[in-house]
């Protein structure tokens, strides 16, 4: 908008007057600007009408405030940008010190059952499978977003489909890591794209190895040390998440899944991340944490949930068995949340 009190100094100028709240001109205004477009065009020569002078005018305006718009959209667009960065920024480390407290609190887990060696075995290499694709990728997804962010950010375009990815704030697909990790600039995008390729191809310690270099090498992030105390407040929020989302849980069959994770950061200090069908393995070690009573309780919700997985999934399925199964585990489900929660509370 023009300057406070400027709408008749601009009249005379040739400007369409205007004032600061871009209300429309008033007519007295709008005669004294066409009184001096008209003045103008007597010296302009008879090929030159109203209509192409005042039309030639209003171009020049709209193609200004048209600049005016795409700069203010850039600003806007580069604000937006750098928070995201920020908020990817804090994501990486936060997200690299989660992994090594899961990490420790599987190697923790894993010793404690060393003794049948073959399922022994099998069963590590699930559970470190899970954990790379549940924590590392989303680690490797963010960094792969940051470094492209940063590419951003100090002007190199690296296009319309790698600007979305780098937006986003879902998990990737493998196919949208490939894509991104291949875009990003060439002086980083060979090892951004051997990282996306075959990091599920590889054992748990040699992808935290890997992210860890990704976060240095692709966007200039070091990882600070882990020390004692971050690692308690880092279990703790996580206990008081999964605490949270315990009471607030509205599916039966999630309960377990809830529960025993949470026994073992309260009970054992450590972060579990297990898929649903190696519950069972991490129930064998709670025998030994928990009261009689309260494993023998918290064993029949996991027997009874899956049981009702089972049978809900089978074609011809008898409704009245499922609903009792239903009642029954409600109110184990209920149990187990009020033991859980008790347990918490305890210093």
């Amino acid at each position: 908008g023009g300057k406070k009190g400027g709408g008749g100094a601009a009249a005379s100028k040739g400007q369409p007057p205007q004032d600061e709240a871009g209300a429309p001109p008033s007519l007295t205004e709008l005669e004294g600007y066409l009184r001096t477009v008209d003045d103008e065009l007597e010296y302009a020569g008879d090929e030159v009408t109203l209509l192409s002078a005042l039309s030639s005018h209003f171009a020049h305006f709209a193609h200004n405030e048209h600049k005016e718009a795409l700069k203010q959209n850039l600003k806007a667009d580069a604000e937006a940008r750098r928070l995201r960065s920020e908020a990817l920024s804090s994501s990486v480390v936060a997200r690299a010190h989660k992994l090594s407290v899961y990490s420790r609190s599987l190697s923790m887990l894993l010793s404690e059952l060393e003794d049948e060696e073959e399922s022994g075995k099998d069963t590590r290499g699930q559970l470190e499978r899970h954990l790379v694709r549940a924590v590392v990728l989303p680690q490797v997804d963010d960094i792969l977003k940051l470094s492209a962010l940063q590419a951003f950010s100090i002007g190199q375009d690296l296009g319309e489909e790698i600007d979305e990815l780098s937006k986003g704030k879902a998990g990737l697909t493998d196919k949208q890591r490939l894509t991104l990790a291949r875009g990003l600039p060439k002086d980083i995008s060979k090892a951004a794209t051997d990282l996306a390729s075959g990091i599920q191809k590889k054992t748990l310690q040699e992808a935290l190895a890997l992210a860890e270099d990704a976060s240095s090498d692709l966007c200039g992030k070091r990882i600070p040390k882990l020390d004692k105390k971050m690692e308690q407040q880092i279990i703790h929020s996580y206990q008081n998440e999964l605490l949270a989302t315990l009471n607030s849980n509205q599916t039966l069959t999630s309960t377990i899944a809830i529960a025993v994770p949470l026994i073992f950061a309260k009970k054992k200090g450590c972060m579990l991340n297990l898929p649903g069908k190696l519950l069972s393995f991490a129930l064998e070690i709670l025998e030994g944490v928990l009261d009689q009573e309260d494993f023998e309780l918290v064993r029949r919700l996991h027997k009874k949930t899956v049981e009702l997985i089972q049978k809900s999934s089978k074609k011809g399925a008898d409704d009245d068995e499922i609903s009792s199964l239903e009642v029954e585990l409600a109110s184990l489900s209920s149990s187990v949340t009020d033991l859980v929660s008790k347990l918490c509370i305890e210093e």
